[in-house]
């Protein structure tokens, strides 16, 4: 098979934790699966169709490469690289247990910086004409995000803009056109169409809302070739979660559906480039 010229990341789909915070974690196994963009690592596998596949392999809800290291650009208190609180607002270390200035600088060295580099590396790939940023939502917006109970769309397209995927002056610069985004967008809705999400879900399709793009966009989108990210309701493959909620088995059959329609949705993207 001809690979695609792109680049798919994916850097919140795993659920392990890191070697040297086992002992300081205080999440559960379900706090830790409500956090992350779980089975987005299977939706999205086209590590053998694509010049570049990345996945982090540790939980987003104890270490987020998605996040800038400077604690003055983190969008809300505690949501560093070096996580301190869920999104649901429990506590991810135990009391006392949080990692000091030193801990977390190894960390950043160890997980964050080559993350990052993997990232620059697909950036100047000349090859690459297209990255896309894989990520899944929870159906409904947790309670320290900034759409609390609100029903999500089930599939949202970020390249850090407005909504209607045009330059917002609060960060002045875009990672992918804004032809490209809603193209995307609508794509992604047609071939998602006919799939029938598990629970209740929002609009079908949406741009920059309730996400415009995080720390890869900004640091690495828009120079080489676009960045484009995607968000998948996790109302159309788990349900509605809490921070608490039972672990959801995949289902291997509505995950692989999904896969290949936004398969399909990237080879039709591609062709426009």
């Amino acid at each position: 098979m001809k690979k695609l010229p792109i680049a798919i990341v994916s850097p919140h789909g795993s659920l392990a934790i890191p070697p040297e915070l086992t002992e300081r974690v205080a999440l559960s196994q379900e706090q830790i699966f409500n956090e992350a963009d779980a089975y987005i690592d299977d939706i999205f596998d086209f590590r053998d169709r694509v010049l570049h596949w990345a996945a982090f392999p540790y939980a987003r809800g104890i270490i987020d490469v998605n996040r800038p290291s400077d604690v003055v650009l983190q969008p809300r208190d505690g949501d560093g690289v070096v996580k301190e609180i869920t999104s649901y607002g429990a506590p991810v270390f135990k009391p006392g247990m949080l990692p000091d200035a030193a801990l977390e600088a190894e960390l950043l060295n160890k997980y964050y910086h080559p993350w990052h580099e993997q990232m620059a590396e697909i950036a100047a790939d000349e090859r690459v004409k297209l990255v896309i940023d894989a990520h899944s939502m929870a159906a409904v917006g947790p309670d320290l995000y900034g759409d609390p109970d609100q029903r999500r769309p089930r599939v949202m397209v970020g390249n850090l803009g407005d909504k209607n995927g045009r330059i917002r002056s609060d960060r002045g610069k875009l990672a992918a056109p804004t032809s490209l985004a809603n193209r995307f967008a609508d794509l992604l809705g047609e071939q998602l169409t006919d799939i029938e999400p598990l629970v209740e879900a929002g609009v079908e399709t949406a741009v920059n809302v309730p996400f415009s793009g995080g720390w890869n966009l900004w640091a690495h989108g828009g120079k080489q070739q676009p960045w484009l990210m995607i968000e998948l309701s996790r109302a159309m493959y788990i349900g509605n979660q809490t921070g608490d909620s039972p672990i959801v088995p995949p289902d291997q059959t509505r995950n692989a559906a999904l896969r290949e329609r936004i398969w399909q949705a990237i080879c039709q993207l591609v062709a426009v480039l």
